[in-house]
């Protein structure tokens, strides 16, 4: 009750908690910093987590069917182990993925194959907001308080902000009514490269604020498009993480490529 009160509150100084018109309206930075803290409220005080789930992974209209178990520790701090649902491609795709900040590496054992990366490779923008909190469904809500030219919304019973971090333009969506996130999207000004997430199913887990399935979309005009869906069937909070136990373990010799340069594009 105390949350609910503490977020009703916050979005009352942007549009009232119900019955607010669709119309634009600037927000101030008090404003953000107390939405910000009140979406904040209802997160578990957790400094690590272990998942795990099913998936799914397109590139370019190709589609790989995934179970995976994921570690993550704040800040910015992800591994993950995927390998493909039973019936598709085989093992040959089993993967290990280790992301530190914006940036990750991919590897394929039975290929001897590392794909690195970064996100800001596809939606340009920097270490204002913590990329593997944002693929898990966990970000925190911080972020909002330092978008600039802010205004805010209401839309389908969602409070929609539309601001930007510097040439980042961010549109962020929340379910006033179960105080959490829904969605985040991204977009790079002067380029077509853009960035969305949808987060959904919260409520699933008892004692945390986790959405059940999250889909990422990452899109750069009509010739690339990376998408990801994983849905959670466990989550549970965790004690520090030994980072250097869950190292990738890459052999010399093994090949590594740039995303980019991968022939699955079109």
């Amino acid at each position: 009750m105390k949350q609910t009160l503490l977020l009703c509150t916050a979005l009352a100084l942007l549009a009232g908690c119900t019955g607010a018109p669709e119309v634009a309206e600037p927000v101030a930075q008090s404003q953000l910093e107390s939405l910000a803290e009140a979406l904040n409220a209802g997160v578990p005080d957790a400094g690590s987590y272990r998942g795990a789930g099913s998936g799914e992974i397109g590139v370019s209209g190709r589609t790989l069917d995934v179970a995976f178990a994921v570690v993550y520790e704040r800040p910015g701090w992800l591994r993950a182990d995927l390998r493909p649902a039973l019936g598709t491609l085989g093992a040959s795709l089993t993967s290990l993925a280790l992301m530190e900040g914006e940036c990750a590496r991919l590897y394929l054992p039975a290929r001897l194959l590392v794909v690195s990366g970064c996100i800001s490779d596809i939606a340009g923008f920097g270490s204002w907001v913590d990329p593997a909190s944002l693929i898990l469904g966990l970000p925190d809500a911080t972020f909002i308080a330092g978008l600039t030219d802010v205004t805010s919304s209401h839309r389908r019973g969602r409070l929609v902000l539309d601001g930007r971090s510097g040439d980042t333009r961010v549109r962020v969506s929340i379910d006033e009514e179960k105080s959490v996130i829904t969605g985040i999207e991204l977009g790079h000004e002067g380029t077509d490269e853009e960035l969305r997430l949808t987060y959904d199913g919260h409520g699933w887990k008892e004692g945390f604020r986790a959405p059940r399935t999250v889909e990422l979309v990452a899109l750069e005009g009509t010739s690339r498009e990376v998408r990801i869906a994983i849905r959670y069937d466990s989550l549970r909070t965790r004690e520090p993480v030994d980072r250097a136990a869950y190292d990738l373990g890459v052999p010399p010799g093994a090949l590594e490529v740039n995303w980019r340069e991968l022939d699955l594009w079109r």
